[in-house]
């Protein structure tokens, strides 16, 4: 049972398989944005297992027919495969991708995290709970938010109600609202207009707007 889970045939099948889904993940990115690609395939757990899944079948073979002892050509080619699973999968839990703006003649050592960060403090006192989680919602998937925070005597749940995606701020004039100014920022990409009432600071990466 385990040599058919585990053989050549089902490596080039999985092999397939990975092609097809980066493939998807390419033209999913390019119509839907990152964001959806992400939730449908790179961060979801099923591309994780399926990592795994293909490791373990390169690394069984390797041992089974020790190609590193009689057929070095085949096991340069099995152990090249191995690098780039065993590379994607760090790149799933240690790696990070981000924005870096370099301005000529400028060096710089910050850099915006293109993963969206859902952060919660929640105090009571002198006591104090925070909450740091990355959200992959798209608009492709059922998007789940369950969350619960322990402070003191208190507790706080927080749910996702609904996702919006293109949802936008919209000044309403009101007699009995208060003033805000328009500003229209550019943080590298085409510029879009920000609201601002008194006292508001709004963190635009490598500066903000207070």
């Amino acid at each position: 049972m385990l040599k058919h889970i585990l053989s050549m045939k089902m490596a080039v099948l999985v092999l397939f398989i990975f092609g097809v889904a980066i493939g998807a993940a390419t033209f999913i990115e390019n119509d839907y944005g990152t964001q959806t690609a992400q939730a449908l395939i790179y961060k979801a757990q099923w591309f994780e297992l399926f990592l795994a899944y293909f490791t373990a079948i390169l690394v069984y073979n390797i041992i089974k027919y020790k190609s590193y002892k009689s057929k070095p050509a085949v096991f340069l080619f099995h152990f090249a495969f191995l690098v780039i699973a065993i590379g994607a999968i760090i790149t799933r839990y240690i790696g990070y991708e981000g924005i870096m703006h370099i301005r000529e003649g400028k060096s710089t050592n910050l850099m915006v995290s293109d993963v969206k960060l859902l952060q919660v403090t929640v105090t009571q006192g002198k006591q104090a709970a925070e909450l740091e989680k990355a959200l992959y919602f798209s608009t492709m998937t059922k998007n789940s938010l369950s969350e619960t925070l322990n402070v003191g005597d208190k507790k706080v749940n927080i749910e996702l109600m609904r996702y919006l995606p293109t949802s936008h701020e919209k000044v309403v004039k009101d007699p009995n609202g208060k003033k805000f100014l328009e500003l229209k920022i550019s943080t590298g990409e085409q510029g879009k207009i920000y609201y601002f009432a008194k006292g508001d600071v709004k963190d635009f990466g490598d500066f903000s707007v207070a």
